[in-house]
């Protein structure tokens, strides 16, 4: 009688022993299903102040795209110097500035200055790219290749010399956490205006890099 009552005992410790480890188990499994549930909420949340910034950076564009100095070509956010397209800037073959043309280059780098500026005011902790990009006329009858190597080494050269006359004047875009790219596009390149006359330009991009909180790691 007693060894089965003891049998019984050993049976049932053995059952509510699988039952604890069955409760052991799923327990587990809620924990690593919260856990997963929390880190997709921080995913979201993340998101959710990444698009905000979005928000709020195209807001703040308004003024320089707005700006009547400023012809902003909305299909690539660039933007171009009304006072100085179409006009021939430089000396004829070379990357000089024309002198009756360095005040307006400079005008235009003050702007950018000041619009950077302040943009760092209210997102002191966001970084820019500013791309100045050179660009240049083909002939009436588009006789030069798009890719002619001419074409993208002369148009670095300019942007290149809109950048030192820019730097040599004290208009540092890098001080408002700016970094600069300096690039020529040649005969080629996006948003080229049908009158060809029109593309002797350099033109101007900002692209925000945009900063937000990373998600929370699981704790080990």
């Amino acid at each position: 009688m007693l060894r089965k009552e003891q049998k019984e005992l050993e049976a049932k410790n053995e059952n509510y022993f699988e039952i604890s480890k069955e409760l052991e188990q799923k327990n587990e499994e809620y924990i690593a299903l919260a856990d997963t549930l929390e880190n997709e909420k921080e995913k979201l949340r993340v998101e959710l102040e990444k698009l905000n910034q979005v928000l709020k950076l195209e807001q703040q564009f308004k003024p320089l795209q707005e700006d009547e100095d400023f012809k902003y070509l909305k299909k690539c956010k660039k933007y171009v110097s009304k006072k100085l397209s179409s006009i021939e800037i430089f000396e004829p073959n070379e990357d000089k500035i024309k002198y009756q043309y360095r005040s307006a280059t400079l005008e235009v780098g003050r702007k950018l200055k000041g619009f950077l500026r302040d943009l760092n005011t209210l997102n002191e902790n966001f970084s820019y790219l500013v791309i100045i990009e050179g660009n240049m006329a083909n002939t009436w009858d588009q006789k030069r290749n798009k890719d002619d190597r001419y074409g993208y080494r002369k148009s670095y050269d300019r942007a290149l010399a809109v950048y030192n006359l820019w730097n040599s004047n004290n208009i540092d875009l890098r001080v408002y956490n700016a970094e600069i790219l300096i690039c020529g596009s040649g005969f080629n390149g996006l948003c080229r205006d049908e009158n060809e006359e029109n593309n002797k330009r350099f033109s101007i991009q900002i692209i925000p890099k945009i900063e937000y909180a990373a998600t929370k790691q699981k704790k080990p």
